[in-house]
């Protein structure tokens, strides 16, 4: 896996939560999605930690797929119920 150089997996991770949970609470997102693939029915969640801010190539394509299994894990565990 080929990690940016610009940010770690944890920060990413973690910053995708942080943007997420601005979401819910501006209420784009309900608590109730119970998966990272229930947020696109409201967001385009693919650009949660900054993945749109960086052009990336295939290579950096695992990586970002870690961010989202993580995160989808925390939403899973009722991350966005806390």
């Amino acid at each position: 896996m080929i990690t940016p150089t610009w940010t770690t997996l944890e920060q990413a991770i973690e910053r995708s939560k942080s943007e997420i949970l601005g979401d819910v609470a501006e209420g784009t997102i309900p608590t109730t999605c119970a998966s990272y693939s229930e947020l696109h029915d409201h967001v385009d969640a693919n650009g949660y930690g900054g993945a749109f801010e960086h052009d990336f190539d295939n290579e950096e394509t695992d990586f970002w797929n870690a961010v989202q299994d993580a995160v989808d894990a925390w939403i899973k565990a009722g991350g966005l119920k806390s």
